[in-house]
C-alpha cells in the first residue's frame, strides 16, 4: 500500500526515526511519530499492558518503550485498521505473547492482501523494507463484529467498528476511565488526509470521513483527548478537533467543487489545485495530488456540474 509509506522515504531507511514518548493521560501513553507516519498507543494497567496498533518498522520502539515505563507485560494488542503501518507490529510484541485484536473483516484482509504484502517486502533486497526481515506478520487471535467491550485492569476498553472511511474496517478505542478515544487513520492531525488503498471505492470525497465524526460527536462521550492515526495528539482538546476535521474535507469538497464548475478537467484540478487556508499548513501536502482525482470523481458522480 502507497499510503502506509507516507512520510518514510529512503533517507528515512537510512537514518531509522525516533518515536516519541508522550503521555496523554494517567497511565496512558502515545508512542508518536516525529515525521508524521503512524503513532501506537499503550495504557498501563495493574493486570498489565493494553497496545494500540504497532507498525514493524517502529514497534521495536515501542516495545522499548513500554519496558522503560513497565515492567508488566502485554496482554492485549488491538488495531485501529489492517494497514501495514497500524497492524505488522505484533511480532516485535512476541516476547509477551499478547493477545492479537481485530474485526473479522480485517482479519480477512491481513490473512489474504496484507499477507501477501508483507510477504513480498519480506524478500525484498530494498533498504526500504528491511524491517520485515527475517519477521512474521502475526494474525488476530481474537476477531470480533460490531463491538467489543473487554473489563481490564480496572479499566473499560470498548473496540466499535465506526465503518468503512479509510480502510474496509475501521475501528475506534474508547477508555470512559481516561476520556480518551482512538481513531485510526479515521482522524490524522495537522496532516492531510485520505482513503487507504483498500478504501479507495468508498471515499465518496470524504463523506464517509465526515459521517463517522458527526456519529462519533453525536455521542456526546465525555472525551478530553482524540488520539489521531498519524500526526500529533492534542490534550485536552477534546471535539474540536472531530470538528476542525469535518471542516478539513468540506473545505477540500468545495474547492475541488468550484474547479468542477469552472469547467476544470480532472487533469487540471491536480495541477491547479491551491490548498484553502487554514489547512494550506497542513504537513505531508505533496501526498494530496494521489486524492484529488477521487475528489473529482466522487464529486461528478454526485452530479457536481
Amino acid at each position: 500500500m502507497m499510503a502506509m509509506f507516507a512520510g518514510f522515504g529512503a533517507a528515512d531507511a537510512a537514518a531509522p526515526v525516533r518515536m516519541e514518548l508522550r503521555k496523554i493521560a494517567d497511565n496512558v501513553y502515545l508512542m508518536q511519530h516525529p515525521t508524521g507516519s503512524s503513532n501506537s498507543m499503550f495504557v498501563v494497567t495493574d493486570a498489565g499492558v493494553f497496545v494500540w496498533d504497532g507498525d514493524i518498522r517502529t514497534a521495536d520502539q515501542v516495545f522499548a518503550g513500554i519496558r522503560r515505563t513497565t515492567d508488566k507485560k502485554i496482554i492485549y494488542h488491538a488495531i485501529s485498521h489492517p494497514a501495514g503501518d497500524h497492524a505488522t507490529g505484533g511480532w516485535h510484541f512476541r516476547q509477551d505473547r499478547p493477545i492479537i485484536i481485530g474485526t473479522r473483516t480485517q482479519a480477512k484482509s491481513l490473512a489474504a492482501e496484507e499477507l501477501e504484502e508483507f510477504t513480498t517486502r519480506k524478500r525484498s533486497n530494498d533498504a526500504l523494507y528491511a524491517p520485515y526481515h527475517n519477521s512474521e506478520l502475526v494474525q488476530p487471535d481474537i476477531t470480533f463484529d460490531g463491538s467489543l467491550t473487554i473489563r481490564f485492569g480496572g479499566l473499560t476498553f470498548v473496540l466499535t467498528e465506526e465503518g468503512a472511511a479509510h480502510s474496509t474496517s475501521d475501528v475506534s478505542l474508547y477508555i470512559p476511565e481516561k476520556r480518551i478515544f482512538a481513531m485510526g487513520d479515521l482522524f490524522k492531525s495537522e496532516i492531510h488526509t485520505g482513503p487507504g488503498d483498500t478504501a479507495y471505492r468508498t471515499f465518496r470525497a470524504g463523506k464517509p470521513f465526515m459521517e463517522i465524526a458527526e456519529k462519533v460527536m453525536a455521542r456526546r462521550l465525555p472525551v478530553e483527548t482524540y488520539v489521531p492515526g498519524h500526526g500529533p495528539a492534542h490534550v485536552g482538546r477534546g471535539a474540536a478537533d472531530l470538528q476542525e476535521l469535518n471542516r478539513y474535507f468540506a473545505a477540500m469538497r468545495d474547492e475541488v467543487s468550484k474547479m468542477i464548475r469552472a469547467g476544470k478537467t480532472e487533469q487540471q484540478v491536480v495541477a491547479e489545485f491551491k490548498m484553502p487556508a487554514p489547512f494550506d499548513k497542513y504537513g505531508q501536502a505533496a501526498g494530496i495530488n494521489r486524492f484529488l482525482p477521487l475528489y473529482y470523481r466522487d464529486l461528478k458522480a454526485e452530479g457536481v456540474r
